[in-house]
C-alpha cells in the first residue's frame, strides 16, 4: 500500500476504493451447465440501471450445499431477501449469524439474494462515483459451504447497456471462473460506465480499466505511465513477476497521483487513484505503480510484518526506478535517504513490531515502512559485500517464482529463513532479531557513507572513491533483460 508524507502525500480519500481488476464488456447470459461428474456452482448476477441493486442467483449442480456464508459479516445488512429459487414458487430464508442455513434443495434448486450497493457506504466495501460503483466482491459474492476441493465456480452478469463488471477474475465460457481466493483474500470490483485497455509487459497481461469518463486526451500519458512501471519490475525479475494483472485506475480531481493498495483475493489486482488533470512531469518521477506491483512479485505478509512488506516495496522502489531509468541513481538515494530521516524521527516509541501491529491506529507509516526499507538495504549491501552476487534480487527472484500467488501468509521468520538458505549467509535472520523488538530506528549512516552517498538535495555526491562505490553502481545498474521504460 503506497501512502504519502512529504514524499508519501497522505490522503484520506484512500481505504474506501479497493475494488477491480477484470473488465467485463457486453452482458454475459447463463450457460448450460458444465459436463461431468466435478461438482460445480454458477453465480448469476444482474445489476440495476441505477448501480444501486445487485441481485444474485446461485445454482450448483451435483452438489449439496447446507450454508451461504458471508465472508464479511460487518456488512450483513446489506444482503437481503436470501431465498430458495425453485421451480414451485419461491421460498424466504433467513440469516443465522453470518450463514443463510439450506435445509433442503431440490435437484434444479438455486439460491437467491439481493445486495444493496446504494449510499450510504463510503469506505473500502462500496464507493460510488461517477457513473460507477466501487463494490468488493466480499459484498456480493457469498460462500457457498461445504465446497469439496476441485469445486467449479464460475460466474456470469446481465448488466444494463453501457454498464460493465471489473473483476479480477479469469475468463471463463460462461463468462468467469471464481477462483477460490475470491472467498479467502480482500477483494476488488466495480460496475458502471468503464474504459478499457490491455497490454503486453514482460510476458504478462496488465489489464487497465479507467472508471468513469476515464482520463480523456489524457488516457495515453496515463497507460504509458503503467506500463513504464510495470516494466520496472523487469529489472529485478525473469519479466514480469505474475501472468495477468488488473489495474483499477480511479479518476480524482488535481493533478497528481494520490493512494494505491495491491490485492490478491481472486487475482493480482492494483487500485490507484489518479488525478484527472495529470501531467507528463507530475508521471516523470511518480513511485505508486512500480510500489504496488512490486507487493504482487512477493508473497502476501502476516499484519503484524507489514515493516517488511512495506519496506521491501518502499526500497525497492527506488531502486527499480533507477534501474529502470525512471529517475537518477542520484535522486534516488536522495529519496531514500530522505525517507530514512523522516523514519527515524517518527513512530511512538513503540519497538518496530508493536508499531507494526498498531500502525493504523497510531499512523506511524512513516516509521514502518521507512525501518523496512533501512533494513532491506541493510541486508542488501551485507549480503553484496559477503559476495552474494546480485544481494537480495536473486533470493526475490526465486520467491517470486515459488509463491508469489501462494494464499500462505509469510512471517518474517519464514522469509528471513528463505533468504538465509537460498544465499548461504546467516545475514538476514540476525538482522531481523537485532532490531524487530527494538524502538530505535535501525542505523543507515555508516553504509551510506561507504557507499558514497554524500550530503542531500542539490549538494548530493556520489563519491566515486569510497569503499563501496562500486556496490552502489552494482545496485542501481540496469539488470540485462529489463524491458526498460
Amino acid at each position: 500500500m503506497a501512502r504519502r508524507e512529504g514524499l508519501f502525500v497522505r490522503r484520506s480519500v484512500c481505504l474506501g476504493l479497493f475494488l477491480l481488476s477484470g473488465c467485463g464488456g457486453a452482458p454475459t447470459t447463463p450457460a448450460s451447465g458444465a459436463t461431468g461428474d466435478t461438482p460445480a456452482v454458477h453465480y448469476s448476477f444482474e445489476v440495476d440501471p441505477e448501480l444501486r441493486t445487485l441481485s444474485a442467483t446461485v445454482c450448483p449442480r451435483d452438489l449439496r450445499f447446507t450454508h451461504l456464508r458471508m465472508t464479511t459479516p460487518e456488512l450483513l445488512d446489506r444482503v437481503r431477501r436470501p431465498r430458495l429459487v425453485q421451480a414451485t414458487g419461491d421460498v424466504p430464508l433467513a440469516f443465522e449469524e453470518d450463514a443463510v442455513p439450506i435445509a433442503s434443495m431440490a435437484d434444479g434448486a438455486c439460491i437467491g439474494y439481493d445486495v444493496d450497493l446504494g449510499p450510504p457506504g463510503e469506505g473500502f466495501w462500496i464507493t460510488h462515483g461517477d457513473a460507477h460503483v466501487l463494490a468488493a466482491p466480499d459484498v456480493w459474492l457469498l460462500a457457498p459451504e461445504p465446497r469439496p476441493p476441485g469445486t467449479r465456480l464460475t460466474a456470469s452478469f446481465t448488466l444494463p447497456p453501457g454498464v460493465h463488471a471489473a473483476v479480477p477474475w479469469p475468463g471463463d465460457p460462461r463468462g468467469y471462473r471464481v477462483p477460490e481466493t475470491a472467498f479467502t483474500m480482500r477483494g476488488a470490483g466495480a460496475f458502471g460506465k468503464l474504459e478499457r485497455e490491455t497490454v503486453r509487459v514482460g510476458g504478462a497481461e496488465l489489464d487497465l480499466v479507467s472508471l468513469g469518463g476515464g482520463f480523456g486526451a489524457r488516457a495515453p500519458l496515463v497507460t504509458q505511465w503503467m506500463q513504464r512501471s510495470a516494466s520496472a519490475l523487469t529489472h529485478l525479475h525473469d519479466g514480469f513477476p505474475v501472468p495477468r494483472v488488473m489495474a483499477l485506475l480511479i479518476p480524482q480531481p488535481g493533478s497528481d497521483v494520490g493512494f494505491g493498495m495491491a490485492l490478491r483475493g481472486g487475482g493480482p489486482t492494483v487500485m490507484i487513484l489518479v488525478g484527472s488533470s495529470i501531467t507528463p512531469e507530475a508521471l516523470d518521477a511518480e513511485w505508486t505503480a512500480v510500489h504496488e506491483l512490486f507487493h504482487l512479485s512477493a508473497p502476501r505478509f502476516q499484519s503484524k510484518d507489514v515493516w517488511l512488506s512495506e519496506g521491501l516495496a518502499t526500497y525497492y522502489t527506488y531502486i527499480l526506478m533507477a534501474r529502470a531509468g525512471m529517475t537518477k541513481e542520484q535522486g534516488a538515494w536522495d529519496d531514500l535517504q530522505d525517507g530514512f530521516r523522516r523514519g527515524s524521527r517518527r513512530g511512538t516509541g513503540r519497538t518496530l513490531r508493536q508499531e507494526s501491529i498498531d500502525m493504523h491506529e497510531t499512523h506511524a507509516y512513516q516509521r514502518v515502512y521507512w525501518a523496512g526499507a533501512a533494513l532491506s538495504l541493510l541486508a542488501d549491501v551485507e549480503l553484496r559485500k559477503r559476495g552474494v552476487e546480485g544481494g537480495l534480487d536473486g533470493p526475490l527472484r526465486e520467491l517470486a517464482r515459488c509463491c508469489a500467488r501462494s494464499e500462505e501468509a509469510w512471517s518474517a521468520e519464514q522469509f528471513a529463513a528463505f533468504v538465509d538458505q537460498k544465499t548461504g549467509q546467516a545475514v538476514m535472520g540476525p538482522l531481523f532479531e537485532r532490531y524487530i523488538d527494538r524502538a530505535d530506528f535501525p542505523e543507515t549512516a555508516e553504509i551510506l557513507a561507504a557507499l558514497g552517498v554524500k550530503g542531500a538535495g542539490r549538494e548530493m555526491t556520489l563519491a566515486a572513491d569510497a569503499p563501496r562505490a562500486g556496490v552502489r553502481s552494482a545496485m542501481m545498474a540496469p539488470r540485462a533483460g529489463g524491458t526498460g521504460p
